[in-house]
């Protein structure tokens, strides 16, 4: 089986995925007036679908560019707290409108971007709930957005009644 199998949990190293999802929504961008600053500890693993995973970092990163056009930082930083580990995405943009911000994971529900459908977010967040995590927003002078992961001893999760055991991602 080769990493990346669309299908198959595989022992992650967290920074790799968000890093790789990072690079490729910097080379995608015409906005290069932000600051993504990536504060993950090395050897934090996680059973994951990869690619799945890093199109959630990649829907939450380039979310924070465009709230950002003039510019501006996305703080990524990534702890290990008792039995979780968690990951904090703060930007210094606008912030989120009330308006939506208690239907924020809803599909269709979107804050006016011109070429959004408002269905990024919930599916982040299925994406994230599969995994055994959950996504939140927190107050904040921008957005700020918290996924927690479960740490589970480095057992692969079962995603499907056909999927195969894990392997280790490279």
């Amino acid at each position: 089986m080769s990493c990346g199998d669309r299908s198959t949990a595989e022992i992650c190293d967290l920074g790799q995925v968000i890093a790789a999802a990072s690079d490729t929504v910097l080379a995608t961008t015409n906005n290069h007036n932000v600051q993504v600053l990536l504060k993950v500890p090395d050897g934090i693993k996680l059973p994951l679908i990869r690619p799945h995973m890093e199109r959630v970092f990649i829907n939450l990163i380039a979310n924070a560019l465009e709230a950002m056009p003039g510019g501006g930082q996305l703080h990524v930083a990534c702890r290990r707290l008792n039995r979780y580990v968690l990951i904090e995405l703060e930007d210094t943009g606008p912030g989120i409108p009330r308006s939506i911000r208690d239907r924020l994971f809803e599909p269709f529900v979107t804050a006016g971007k011109q070429d959004g459908l408002g269905l990024g977010l919930a599916l982040s967040r299925q994406t994230i709930r599969n995994h055994g995590g959950d996504i939140w927003i927190e107050p904040a002078a921008g957005a700020r957005f918290v996924i927690r992961f479960p740490l589970n001893g480095g057992k692969v999760l079962k995603f499907s009644a056909g999927s195969r055991r894990g392997s280790v991602c490279r």
